[in-house]
């Protein structure tokens, strides 16, 4: 399946300007023919990882780094002094991004919990309602 940006924008919930810029930044490369981008499904994959990835609380910057790592990087190469550096910097802003997403899990937890004490408080109000009626 191969659609044109205005199609793109509409299935990701995008605006146009906002995929241009994700191409801009590098996080998309869809193939231009006659002027005319053309988008397919791995390009609503990338999408779709970009939006969790913010909602996850990483910066576009950071989903660019982070693409780049998984796709030009072998673990088999001989790194450079400053390729180890890089690498360690990147290992710690990951290592700090896992452990922000465990800790908004653990918020989440509470909350959910928080709800079930208040539904379970509700339907008790309630039925003491129910029963004082008459």
């Amino acid at each position: 399946m191969i659609i044109k940006i205005g199609e793109f924008a509409t299935c990701t919930n995008l605006s146009k300007d906002t995929i241009r810029y994700y191409e801009k930044m590098g996080l998309l490369h869809p193939e231009i023919k006659n002027k005319h981008r053309e988008y397919n499904e791995n390009h609503i994959e990338i999408i779709s990882t970009i939006l969790k990835l913010k909602q996850c609380g990483f910066s576009l910057q950071e989903i660019k780094l982070l693409f780049e790592w998984s796709q030009n990087m072998d673990e088999n190469d001989e790194l450079t002094e400053a390729e180890i550096q890089n690498v360690q910097q990147l290992k710690i802003l990951f290592q700090n991004k896992y452990k922000q997403m465990v800790q908004r899990e653990k918020e989440i937890k509470q909350i959910k919990q928080i709800k079930q004490v208040l539904q379970r408080a509700d339907y008790k109000m309630e039925q003491l309602l129910e029963k004082n009626k008459d």
